[in-house]
């Protein structure tokens, strides 16, 4: 069976500067299982080097160290971390056990590393029995005395039942008594257990009790002395109590590790696990778990300050979102009350001696148009026209400016749009222009007393009476903003016969009065405004608009309203309402159209763009919060890399590969940003449902948003907490177990 430990010709070479310093210059050491090895020398020696290098902390500059008769040069970062996990075990002089943290979790870490067996926690607990900390599991270590902490680091060196065990000065920071309690301790262990003791000091009454002292002075061994024989008694105590209380813990430590399982003969490649078991995993996440929390425990401001700015990011991106969402929402409602599958159908423009009016200035759109759409189209449910005016209403002694509609019954339909109180015109009433009419609720609202039913009351739109006969139902306001409830609908022949009328809305005069022409109200006296599409007018009409379009007459209307048969059939029957009004109007191929087409639809993709951009501008300004919580939280694990330098040597010392720590500091990033992340997700909803109450806004909240968030702010923490995870990682162990 080749040796426990195999040195051959060491070299490790330091560089400070231009200056080179030899730590260990061609060392070559052999040390046997089971051996009790003392490491002497003074200061500088390279005692403490050529510990790092047999503990796997550090690699030699030149020379083979042979561990078990595997080359430890050859082993990657995780064969070395499994090495220092399972095969070896630390005590240091100044203890480093974790702050804030119990003896037993300090006990037990070497198992977040392993997962070696299940019976790891029990055998935590039973250690610090043995070594007399019964009762004191739970105490942290500025709450034990340095003999105690001092025990709490032996139990945790044989957690994971080591072969070797490697003590550095460990009688150091002890006084006489506490120094051989420990001696004893460690004795026992290699008498009893078998274990492989190397211990490094500088006191020759530590190195009396091994079996064998090898003397460093300036990186070389000057001397190498085997005891003749083990020695059966310990040397003379220095009080009474001592060598009572030793053995006696010692020999009850022998008795809790008769049962252990045995250690693995090589540490390897071979002898390793290739892949992380699934008890290893679910061990280390729930460490890296408890860490995490106990980290943000430790400093509660600082962490809650952290969070303060994914909490505020968060919050703002889904109450942003939620407003962007409630606008869309309400402006898709405001569209939908319109009617749906609706298309408008608009007169067209004219133009006169450069002169380019608006849309409706010709009327080119007539009540023929509209019964021809109804009867040629495949596609078209319904048609409706409407004549408007804005008139003033008199009932009584109150009076109101309003949008005067004259319509068909049809034109509900189109609209979805119902009568709340009494009933809508009939078509009867339509043919024989009835005086009738149905109130919008704003017109309602401003014209008769509160509680006054109006259905059936008298009154008068422009001098001529009309009877009320029902009221529309509430519709609320356009996209636009327009009240869509200011108005009062009245059937088509009676707006035009005995309301409205049939002249053009500008100002028309005749061409001449008495032989002589007005200049000024005609200036167009004498221009040709007949087409060969309309032979009807000309220019020695009596009455022209003072664009040059042709006067107004019966059967002209505002607006043509046209409901598709489904959905889908919006674009067919916007397409066939084209072609028909072509042919009606005798446009040609090269020629502009006389009126226009408007699909709801396109308003509405128009409307949901236009709110879709707002929505997504609100929530990237809320999202800059959140990203400035990123660096807060990144600014913050730099912090707490440099403060744990120490921490992160010693959980690397006891068997933490690179990869649990930068996953240690990442689940602690992660942590911040979930916690966070929650707390900003109630938040904004909270502050969605009190804009809504309070300031009336329209908010909705989306599922998709809150996860959205959420998960973002996740992302945030991971991206920002990378660096200083990888920071963490990338340490190198011995540096971080000197840092101070």
């Amino acid at each position: 069976m080749p040796p426990v430990i195999q040195i051959i010709d060491l070299f490790k070479i330091y560089q400070v500067g231009e200056i080179e310093v030899r730590a260990l210059n061609g060392v070559s050491l052999t040390i046997e299982r089971g051996d009790f090895v003392a490491v002497m020398g003074s200061s500088g020696s390279g005692k403490s080097t050529l510990m790092n290098l047999i503990g796997c902390l550090d690699r030699p500059t030149s020379g083979r160290y042979l561990l078990q008769g595997i080359d430890v040069a050859s082993l990657a970062e995780a064969d070395l971390a499994l090495v220092r996990s399972r095969q070896i075990g630390f005590i240091f002089q100044s203890f480093n056990l974790l702050s804030r943290t119990s003896a037993l979790e300090n006990v037990e870490l070497p198992l977040f590393y392993s997962a070696l067996d299940r019976a790891g926690e029990d055998r935590a607990a039973q250690l610090l029995a043995t070594l007399g900390l019964k009762g004191r599991e739970q105490n942290h270590p500025n709450q034990l005395s340095g003999g105690q902490q001092q025990r709490v680091a032996i139990a945790r060196a044989l957690v994971n039942q080591p072969a070797i065990l490697l003590a550095d000065e460990p009688t150091g920071n002890l006084d006489s008594k506490n120094s051989v309690e420990i001696m004893e301790i460690i004795r026992r262990l290699n008498r009893d257990d078998g274990i492989t003791v190397i211990v490094v000091t500088h006191d020759p009454e530590v190195a009396a009790y091994a079996e064998r002292v090898v003397t460093f002075r300036d990186g070389v061994i000057v001397s190498d002395e085997r005891k003749p024989a083990r020695p059966q008694d310990a040397p003379a105590p220095r009080s009474s109590d001592t060598a009572a209380a030793a053995p006696a813990s010692a020999g009850a430590g022998v008795a809790a590790r008769q049962d252990a399982p045995p250690v693995p003969a090589a540490a390897g490649p071979a002898a390793m696990p290739q892949g992380p078991r699934r008890a290893e995993i679910w061990t280390f996440a729930t460490m890296a778990l408890a860490a995490a929390a106990r980290a943000l425990r430790r400093n509660k401001l600082r962490a809650a300050l952290t969070m303060l700015g994914i909490f505020i990011g968060v919050a703002a991106v889904i109450a942003m979102v939620a407003i962007g969402d409630g606008a869309r929402y309400s402006v898709q409602q405001q569209i939908a009350s319109l009617g749906t599958n609706q298309l408008i159908v608009l007169p067209g423009a004219t133009t006169a001696n450069g002169v380019r009016a608006g849309y409706g200035s010709s009327s080119t759109l007539t009540t023929s148009d509209a019964d021809a759409l109804q009867k040629e189209s495949s596609s078209i449910a319904a048609v409706s026209y409407t004549d408007r005016q804005v008139a003033q209403v008199v009932y009584g002694s109150r009076n109101w400016s309003t949008s005067i509609n004259g319509t068909t019954p049809p034109y509900l339909t189109i609209r979805d749009w119902q009568v709340s109180v009494g009933r809508t015109f009939t078509e009867e009433e339509t043919r024989s222009a009835a005086p009738v009419c149905v109130l919008g609720q704003t017109v309602v609202n401003n014209l008769f007393p509160e509680g006054e039913n109006p259905v059936g009351a008298s009154i008068r739109i422009k001098n001529f009476p009309m009877r009320v006969v029902g009221v529309l139902e509430v519709k609320g306001q356009s996209s636009y903003g327009q009240d869509q409830d200011d108005v009062i609908l009245m059937p088509f022949a009676t707006a035009e016969r005995k309301v409205l009328g049939t002249s053009q809305a500008s100002a028309t005069v005749p061409t001449a009065v008495g032989g002589a022409t007005n200049p000024v109200l005609n200036p167009y006296i004498g221009v040709q405004t007949w087409t060969a599409s309309s032979p009807l007018y000309e220019s020695g009409t009596a009455i022209i608009s003072p664009f040059g379009s042709p006067p107004k007459i019966s059967g002209v209307v505002n607006m043509i309203f046209v409901k598709a048969k489904t959905a889908d059939l919006v674009d067919t029957a916007q397409s066939e309402v084209t072609e028909i009004l072509h042919r009606r109007h005798h446009i040609g191929a090269s020629q502009d159209n006389d009126f226009t087409v408007r699909s709801l639809a396109e308003i509405a993709q128009a409307s949901d763009s236009a709110t879709r951009v707002m929505t997504l501008l609100l929530a990237s300004v809320a999202s800059i919060s959140l990203l400035v919580g990123g660096i807060g939280i990144m600014n913050i694990m730099l912090v707490s890399v440099t403060e744990r330098t120490r921490e992160i040597g010693i959980r690397m010392a006891i068997g933490a590969r690179r990869l649990h720590i930068l996953l240690q500091f990442l689940v602690e990033a992660l942590l911040l940003s979930i916690i966070g992340g929650l707390a900003g997700a109630l938040l904004g909803i909270a502050i969605s449902k009190v804009l809504s109450i309070v300031a009336r806004w329209p908010t909705l909240i989306s599922p998709v948003s809150v996860i959205g968030g959420f998960l973002f702010a996740a992302a945030v923490g991971v991206f920002f907490g990378w660096y200083p995870a990888r920071k963490a990682s990338m340490l190198d162990p011995i540096e971080a177990l000197r840092y101070e």
